[in-house]
Parts: C-alpha cells; structure tokens; sequence
C-alpha cells in the first residue's frame, strides 16, 4: 500500500482503486442452465461472485466458501451485498452465492406429501408435495459437483432458505449433514404435515454426541402455526444440543413473513462466522499477541472451517498499525512475514517498500515496489496504478532510480 494512502489508513477511512471499482459496478449474476437427469428437467440457476473477485483474472481467482439458495430473485443481489458489506468489515470472508431458480416449489421444498385442512374444515391439497429428499438429490450430486467443477470453491457451504425454503434447509442439516456446514432459515414453514420436521429433529439430535454445525433461525410477526413451530424448535434444541452445535433465534416482532429475509440473513451471517474478526487491544487498537497472535488467530479459524484463512489482510494492517505507533522493527518483521507467507501477492511487497522507505532504506523500498508492479502486471490485479505511482514517487525522490536496486 503507497505511503499516501497510509495516513488514511490510519484514520479508518482508505478506499482503495479495487473498493471503488466495486461500488460503481456490483457483481452481476452470471445465469447457468443445469440439466437434471433426477429431476427430469433443466433448471435455471444464478451465481453471483463477491465483490472481492472483481479484477481478478479468469483462473487466478481465489477459492470461496458457497451459500446455496432456495430461491433465485431480488434475494440473491440482497444478501450478496450484505456478504461483501460484512466481508469489507472483516467480519467473514467473501463467498459464492449460488440461488436456485423456482419451478415447482411446493414439490421441491417439502419433506413429506401432506394435505392441509383448515380450521373452517376445507381441506388444501397438494398433489406434488414431498419432493425435498429427490431435490437434495439433484443438489448433492448434480448441482455441487457443476458449482465446484466451474468456479474455484472451499469445502463448506451454507443451505439458506425462506418460508418453504426454511423448512427445506432445516431438513438439509439433519437429512444430508454432510452437505452443509451452516443453515439459516427465515420464517421456516415448521407447521407443515403436523410439525414433522420438528419431530425428525428431536429424534435426530437425541442420537448425536457431538454435531459441529451451525444453525440460525428467524420469525417475523407471524402468529398460529408458524410461531408454534419456531417455538417448538427452539424449545427443543435448548433442551437437547450436541457439543459443537452452534444455534442462534430471533424474533423480529417489526417485521412480516416477507421482511424477515435482510436481518436473518445479516444476523444469520454474523453468527456462522462469529468469532471471525481478530480482537484487538482497546488502548492501544492494535492486533492482540502481535504477530504471532494474528497468525494463531487465522490458524484456528482455518482448523473450524476446514479451509486455509488468508492472514494476510491483517497482518498488513498491523504492520501499519505498527508503523503509526513507530515501532518500525515491529512493523518490518510484520511486513516481512506477509511476504514469506504470501508471496504471490503484489500487495504484501508494496506494503513492505513502505516499512523500508520509514525505516531509511529508499533502495531496498524501490526493490520491493519494483515486485509488486511486476506481480501485479502478471495477474492483472487491480492495484497495480496505485503501485506504479508509489514506485515513481520514489524514484523522483532520487538517490535510486528503478531497476537498479538489485
């Protein structure tokens, strides 16, 4: 990072060229057609990449954990931007959404074929209900493996469902655990077939010891049925949960069945990834432990979610953290460790020049700045103006002139 941008940086309020390039143009979905040999037709499905790929070449692109939506629509453009709005924060890595486009959805969504009969005596029918196991079928063999096959995914995904598509996800977690690591339900329809998912989840919990999954559940304003369900949910799990098991509820008395979606899913996000963000010393706002705990930090987040954590955004910033409280040796051997640990990555040289330039060591900062242009020339990643123009500031200060500090 240029030294220009370093006295924003410490003030909170960087925009890098990458963050405005993002604002002005969100990721666009990106529509494929799958077809379903076990569904017997195709289906029309939207991925959508964070706003962290933008810039980044075709095949140099960075892995990302994948949230599986029932439902296609407005939703997947609401919660990818709260995705990137919580992964600009820090509070949890960039991911892949990947939603579902709608053709039968009663007969997708539920578990069991079921007619409902009202309190007035009627009875509504559904002759396609019961469909939710076949469709975790065309999921788990047909769509994951296409998902994966295409785009560079981590080995967790999250099962994120509303209305019917909350009673799908719960019935995801406890039918197909293997395929899902997290679940968030918005407004799940529990009260469908007398609560049977209800049931199918006392019995299952009962039997496990440990369960390292983790589950988040919402309900608007919504009365009868559907708040006998959650409750019954909730009741149920606070008797009776596996070690491991992470479950959070809420309860969103301000909003409809049809709001509950945008807080579920922020809060549903913040409780996956809890824990995400590296604490730090409220004195003094640096990383607490120093280097060596912002690395066991990240090394224990790659232990529970099964994926490598890149540590590297925050050791950059602690090593600017470091530079603001002139500790330059500090800051050095934080900025040197990034590159050790990272160096494929053009930024971790740049911000290395600037440890070196407070340091008093103009030609070994030009050397440094000298790899990060041509790094980030070879993978085309986008900081590479911001880059070009450290490197010729430098040079105009004289003393070196470029390529020549070898």
């Amino acid at each position: 990072m240029a030294r220009h941008t370093f006295r924003c940086f410490l003030l909170g309020c960087i925009v890098s060229t990458a963050s405005l390039a993002q604002i002005a143009a969100p990721p666009a979905p990106q529509r494929l057609v799958v077809h379903s040999n076990i569904l017997k037709e195709d289906r029309e499905i939207w991925v959508r990449m964070p706003a962290a790929a933008q810039g980044k070449e075709q095949g140099k692109t960075d892995s990302y954990a994948v949230v599986y939506m029932t439902d296609d629509g407005p939703n997947i453009n609401e919660i990818g931007s709260t995705i990137d709005f919580l992964a600009d924060a820090d509070f949890m890595p960039p991911l892949i959404v990947v939603a579902i486009a709608n053709t039968d959805r009663v007969r997708d969504l539920t578990p069991t074929h079921a007619d409902i009969k009202h309190s007035d005596g009627t009875v509504e029918t559904f002759p396609t209900s019961g469909g939710a196991d076949q469709f975790l079928d065309f999921m788990q063999t047909e769509l994951v493996p296409e998902i994966e096959k295409r785009f560079a995914t981590h080995p967790y995904r999250i099962i994120v469902g509303h209305s019917l598509g909350g009673l799908f996800a719960i019935h995801a977690l406890i039918n197909r655990p293997e395929l899902f690591n997290a679940c968030i339900a918005t407004s799940p329809s529990l009260w469908w077939d007398n609560f049977r998912t209800v049931h199918q989840a006392q019995e299952f919990f009962a039997k496990q010891k440990e369960f390292k999954k983790t589950l988040f559940f919402a309900l608007g304003n919504e009365g009868g049925d559907m708040t006998e369900g959650f409750d019954r949910l909730q009741k149920m799990l606070s008797a009776n949960r596996p070690a491991g098991f992470v479950v959070k509820s809420a309860r969103y008395n301000e909003e409809t069945h049809n709001s509950t979606e945008l807080l579920g899913h922020y809060a549903g996000l913040r409780t996956i990834f809890g824990g995400w963000t590296m604490p730090r010393d409220e004195k003094t706002d640096l990383r607490v432990g120093g280097l060596e705990g912002v690395e066991q930090h990240f090394r224990a987040l790659s232990d529970r979610f099964g994926f490598k954590v890149s540590a590297e955004r925050e050791i950059n910033a602690l090593g600017y953290n470091l530079l603001g409280n002139k500790k330059i040796d500090d800051a050095l051997a934080a900025f040197r460790r990034n590159v050790e640990l990272y160096p494929q990555s053009a930024n971790t040289y740049d911000s290395l020049a600037d440890g070196l330039e407070a340091a008093g060591k103009p030609d070994l900062a030009v050397q440094n700045v000298e790899i990060a242009v041509e790094l980030a020339t070879q993978t085309g990643d986008p900081l590479l103006p911001s880059f070009k123009r450290h490197l010729d500031r430098l040079v105009a200060a004289g003393q070196v002139g470029p390529g020549k500090a070898k």
